[in-house]
């Protein structure tokens, strides 16, 4: 768990062997390139992307049907196929909402029953103006000097034919036209039929079209490779007969690139970072934990003199997770569905990252539902062998919130412990470690107060307290105090670090979110148990049925809830209370120059 050390490297070769030197430094793909010149260093968003072509390609990749790919180019058209897929793309958009248009004209059709309906050059200027009148105002409209008949009638409805050359005024008739149009009932059937085929043949056609899917995106890499190497070509420094290059490499990757300058005939310089750079942030884990870089990056990437915080993240997110889903069986029932994908998750480094974090959020979940006794909303029976498992009561209020309050204690001092050991002995380290006194003073206290732990920690919990207060108050700045102005100002900057108090008791009291949204998923749960067992009871028969549903619909209900709360509160208790105290630099994350560019298969 830690930030990779970088060093910045300069290249210096001759400048008519640049380009040739930077395609060979992309295929190594080691460097973060830095400008020299008034442009900003190379990242994705300035390649310029073939929008049309990634809008065919995810039409493609959206298929529910893929054709063997095709992996020989020697005959692809790149322009000709993208062509061909946005024709498709934009038919097959073209025909579903005809589709969905003559569908909607069939539906206004059908209460009118089989019959041509005539054009105004049939009826010598006059037109049908069809109408849907309520009974109630059928009865009331003044039908003098209308042409009408009713074609039909219902309990509610009375379906009315006027005709006339304009719309009948609103006064006479209270309710506007229905739009029928000119197509019988038969004619819209046929052009239904037909135009079904043809979305037929467009989908076929989509499905044919998706061979080409593995070359597209070959393709697409070239070209982002090109576009980022000629961008690259504007980030050099050229002078005469030389040209410099500047940037960002990892300290272990040194040697690869002594290699390279000496195999390209180049001169290379290394040299540590100065105080005043600010070098980019590369993250280091095991594959198994790596899914915390991606969360880091998620909200803030920390800066390079920070610490690397994607390990607490993993786990930290995982634990509050399960505390918030607090239920086994909702936990086995979602690990069987991460089994059944587990091989289709692991295709993609990405995926897989986030298939070993899902494991590890549902493995603490089924273990969090154990422990509190918690299934489908049921407790276990006494005496059976998951009652033997059960620790804690989710309705013991007293005993869940002082657990939350402790986790939040935790999660703070953690921050605050690792904040302390990366600046350490710096003042933001020792007052880190002022406020983790503090923390554990303030929690203790409560204890014992409450009689949980002996009222004789009371005066010593008030003394590391006191302590702690001082240790923030002496170190809680950095000004120098060369004058008396710098004295009187470096204690009023003391009273300003204290006042953090109060958003440490906010931050702590953040926690109870833990249990509170826990006992919430595990009473809604309960009431669909409650309601199911008495729709049983009150219709036999075809309550059974009934209560299946409600005990289905309502436990689905429940766990997307529960999974929602579970991502959204465990987040925020990560990246806005834990961050707040453990992380204090935002950097940007370090992205080697390299190709993109697909191995052949």
């Amino acid at each position: 768990m830690a930030i990779v050390a970088l060093e910045k490297v300069t290249l210096c070769g001759p400048r008519q062997d640049k380009t040739a030197v930077l395609a060979a430094l992309q295929s190594l793909g080691l460097v973060h390139l830095v400008s020299l010149r008034a442009t900003k260093g190379w990242n994705e968003e300035t390649t310029q992307r073939p929008e049309g072509a990634y809008r065919a390609l995810r039409w493609l990749l959206d298929s529910p049907r893929r054709f063997l790919q095709v992996t020989d180019d020697q005959d692809f058209d790149f322009d000709a196929v993208i062509a061909a897929v946005r024709h498709n793309r934009f038919g097959m958009t073209e025909t579903r909402n005809h589709l969905e248009t003559l569908l909607a004209q069939r539906k206004l059709l059908e209460p009118w029953g089989q019959f041509n309906p005539p054009t105004p050059d049939q009826l010598g200027g006059q037109r049908f103006w069809y109408y849907v009148v309520p009974l109630h105002q059928f009865e009331q409209m003044n039908k003098a000097d209308l042409t009408w008949a009713v074609v039909k009638r219902d309990h509610r409805h009375v379906y009315l034919i006027v005709i006339a050359a304009t719309e009948p005024p609103r006064e006479r008739v209270p309710v506007p036209p229905v739009p029928i149009g000119h197509l019988s009932l038969h004619q819209l059937d046929e052009q239904i039929v037909s135009v079904r085929q043809r979305i037929e043949e467009l989908e076929f056609q989509r499905h044919w079209q998706t061979r080409w899917i593995s070359l597209i995106l070959r393709e697409l890499a070239r070209a982002e490779d090109r576009a980022a190497l000629s961008h690259a070509e504007t980030l050099t420094r050229d002078e005469s007969d030389l040209f410099v290059l500047h940037g960002w490499l990892a300290r272990n990757d040194r040697a690869q690139v002594e290699q390279f300058a000496a195999q390209r005939g180049i001169a290379v310089f290394f040299e540590p970072p100065l105080p005043d750079d600010h070098p980019p942030t590369l993250l280091s884990n095991p594959p198994a934990v790596a899914a915390g870089e991606d969360l880091a990056r998620f909200f803030q990437t920390p800066g390079y003199a920070d610490w690397d915080p994607s390990r607490v993240l993993f786990f930290s997110f995982a634990a509050f997770f399960a505390m918030i889903l607090a239920d086994a069986g909702y936990a086995l029932l979602l690990l069987v569905g991460l089994s059944a994908c587990w091989k289709k998750l692991g295709r993609k480094p990405m995926t897989r990252r986030l298939r070993s974090l899902a494991a590890v959020m549902l493995a603490a979940a089924v273990g969090y539902g154990v422990l509190a006794g918690n299934y489908f909303g049921v407790a276990p029976p006494e005496g059976s062998l998951p009652a033997a498992f059960k620790v804690f009561d989710l309705d013991d209020f007293d005993t869940m919130l002082r657990l939350s309050v402790f986790i939040g204690v935790a999660h703070l001092m953690l921050a605050n412990g690792f904040r302390a050991v990366r600046y350490w002995p710096s003042n933001p380290a020792r007052t880190a470690l002022g406020w983790n006194g503090l923390l554990i003073a303030g929690y203790s206290g409560w204890l014992a107060v409450a009689q949980v732990l002996p009222e004789a920690l009371l005066p010593l919990c008030w003394f590391l307290g006191i302590i702690s207060a001082l240790a923030i108050f002496v170190w809680g700045s950095d000004r120098p105090t060369r004058t008396a102005k710098d004295k009187l100002l470096r204690i009023v900057d003391g009273f300003g670090a204290l006042t953090r108090i109060t958003r440490a008791f906010g931050d702590v009291l953040s926690y109870m979110r833990l249990f509170a949204l826990g006992l919430a998923s595990a009473a809604l749960a309960l009431t669909f148990n409650q309601i199911s067992l008495a729709t049983a009871q009150a219709l036999p028969g075809l309550g059974l049925l009934l209560a299946a549903l409600v005990l289905i619909l309502g436990h689905a209900l429940n766990l997307a809830l529960a999974m929602v709360s579970g991502v959204v509160h465990g987040l925020r208790l990560n990246f806005i209370e834990f961050y707040n105290w453990g992380l204090s630099d935002e950097g940007y994350p370090f992205r080697p120059f390299c190709k993109k560019e697909l191995p052949h298969e």
